[in-house]
């Protein structure tokens, strides 16, 4: 599949909201309800998803980061499952990530235009 830029400010919360839904197992965004049961991510808000992750990784810390980074850098836009296994690996340095930057939904935001 072609790599393309989404611009839709709801990437972030999607990403933080399948975060919640699927993989946490503490509470890591408050304000942010997990989805109901049943309800699946469709393809393109996995692509959203990935977009939004995209930006995100780009305030991880070269050196810190770099295990996730390489990881990130493998993974298939096109491929649910791969980007599943990779948010179940890393969604904790994800989350310290996006509580360091409150922020970056604004970012996100400001870099699409």
């Amino acid at each position: 599949m072609k790599t393309t830029t989404m611009s839709s400010p709801k990437n972030i919360h999607l990403l933080k909201e399948y975060i919640k839904t699927l993989i946490a197992t503490e509470v890591v965004f408050p304000g942010i309800p997990p989805r109901q049961w049943g309800s699946e991510f469709s393809q393109s808000e996995l692509n959203a998803i990935y977009f939004g992750l995209k930006f995100v990784i780009r305030k991880a810390h070269p050196l810190q980061d770099m295990v996730m980074i390489m990881a990130f850098e493998q993974i298939e836009e096109s491929e649910p499952l791969e980007l599943h296994w990779f948010l179940s690996d890393h969604w904790r340095e994800l989350s310290t990530i996006l509580r360091l930057y409150p922020n970056l939904v604004d970012s996100y935001l400001a870099s699409m235009n």
